[in-house]
């Protein structure tokens, strides 16, 4: 028999022996618990068979001895209730309303419990009876690399920009210190968001460097690139750190949210982190190898912006990104380029 059947007899034997109404609905309310909690326990040994953490014959060994526990609990049930309700002849307005609940307690577990009504609390059931998971949360690395910066044309559309020596480059490093991905109702749609830790690395190659100096053709400082055909650096970069809030709008699927294919838009803002460094490794030739760091604002823009789309399989994704917000300030009075970075990062949930 199956668990519908098994709390179609239980009820109607009830109903038989003259239950008033308010003893049909306690009795119902109980089998909905006995049943939710027996599903659950069912669900849990799908989910670790399809992950590929049991075989089939433990799948069926556990299925087996869940629902001769399942007919247990019922029995209890039938023999707690048979101790405290009287035996009469029944009526017809007490057998119909007996079949109302019937009816009413197979809805329930066709079509889900709704919120409320079940002690699962990780999730509520869908329109075919499994249970779907409503949140969770975790973390997640993006490691990306730019090869040119970009810049708005006339027609305000992202182009490349050249204020990059053709050796130069941008790397990104993206850490969600935490996410939470939830739900929006029964719909495969999920709303995500969390705080993220962003780096961008400017690669200047290994003949031009960074300086913020005052211009000799202006009267205001500025952020200019530097080339020295005579020197070779090693490493020549300016690091920016943000404390960034992405916001994300996810396409999956999956009951849990994180197999399969996903799908997903969005934005982020952040703030500019501490100050930016400047890195410079050259050769000396009284002390070999110089590294030389500079801490300081390098007229960099204090907030971050812009859009993001991404497509995942599992825990793996692809993510692009536009900034909107230009890498130096645009509201002081600086000789500084007009330039945005746009990557393209590969990464990694964990959760």
């Amino acid at each position: 028999m199956t668990m519908k059947t098994y709390s179609t007899l239980i009820l109607l034997l009830i109903s038989y022996s003259g239950l008033w109404a308010q003893t049909v609905d306690e009795l119902n309310h109980s089998l909905e618990n006995t049943y939710s909690m027996h599903q659950g326990k069912v669900e849990m040994v799908d989910e670790m068979l399809a992950d590929g953490k049991i075989s089939a014959d433990s799948a069926a060994s556990w299925h087996a001895s869940l629902l001769e526990e399942f007919k247990n609990s019922l029995l209890q049930i039938e023999g707690l209730w048979a101790q405290t309700v009287d035996v009469d002849e029944p009526e017809v307005e007490d057998t119909a309303a007996a079949y109302a609940a019937v009816r009413e307690a197979n809805k329930n577990y066709a079509d889900g419990l709704v919120d409320g009504d079940s002690k699962l609390k990780s999730g509520k059931r869908g329109k075919k009876g499994k249970l779907q998971k409503r949140q969770f949360t975790g973390t997640s690395w993006n490691i990306g690399l730019a090869p040119t910066l970009s810049m708005l044309d006339v027609d305000q559309n992202f182009v490349d920009s050249d204020w990059l020596p053709e050796t130069g480059g941008v790397y990104t490093i993206a850490y969600d210190i935490f996410y939470r991905q939830k739900r929006l109702g029964r719909s495969p749609l999920w709303v995500r968001s969390g705080l993220a830790w962003d780096f961008y690395g400017i690669q200047f190659g290994p003949q031009s460097y960074l300086v913020t100096d005052l211009n000799p053709a202006a009267t205001n400082g500025g952020v200019y690139i530097m080339e020295d055909p005579s020197m070779t650096f090693r490493t020549s970069s300016l690091g920016v750190n943000y404390v960034t809030v992405p916001l994300w709008l996810y396409y999956n699927g999956s009951r849990s949210g994180k197999k399969g294919l996903s799908l997903a838009m969005g934005g982020y803002a952040g703030l500019r982190l501490g100050k930016p460094t400047r890195t410079l490794q050259y050769a000396d030739a009284n002390n070999g190898w110089t590294r030389e760091q500079v801490s300081s604002r390098f007229y960099s823009n204090p907030i971050s912006a812009g859009l993001q789309a991404r497509i995942g399989f599992k825990f793996l994704h692809v993510t692009a990104r536009q900034s909107v917000t230009p890498l130096f300030n645009p509201r002081l009075d600086i000789v500084a380029p007009e330039v945005y970075v746009r990557s393209l990062a590969i990464g990694w949930d964990f959760n």
